[in-house]
């Protein structure tokens, strides 16, 4: 059990370098929950919040909503034509914010900044 939904945690969200800044947008989180719910499949989140030096460290764009918390990275486990499948679905191709599905490294970027796609 998450102590910011269901199924997440504050703990998943937080810098990976160890700095300890957790401060994730509980919006974002509960649309995770959603997309979680709908699919009834566990999400792992690769990245949350980032501070700046680790923000540098992994390639992140300088002005990065990850900074803020308003972003993550995150990958289902499941196989391929499942991930396809989701990335053309509906549910996220009306994503209000950022999405993109980074094929080469198999993960999914969302944010709740404003609405693009790359």
């Amino acid at each position: 059990m998450g102590d910011l939904t269901e199924n997440f945690s504050r703990k998943e969200f937080a810098c990976r370098c160890g700095c300890g800044f957790d401060k994730i947008s509980l919006c974002l989180v509960h649309r995770l929950q959603v997309v979680r719910d709908i699919f009834g499949l566990p999400i792992i989140i690769n990245s949350g919040c980032r501070c700046k030096e680790y923000n540098k460290k992994v390639g992140g764009a300088s002005l990065s909503v990850h900074l803020i918390g308003e972003a993550a990275d995150w990958c289902f486990n499941c196989p391929y034509d499942e991930k396809l499948y989701f990335y053309t679905s509906v549910q996220l191709n009306d994503w209000s914010g950022g999405f993109h599905y980074y094929r080469e490294q198999k993960f999914f970027h969302v944010d709740i900044g404003r609405r693009r796609r790359w």
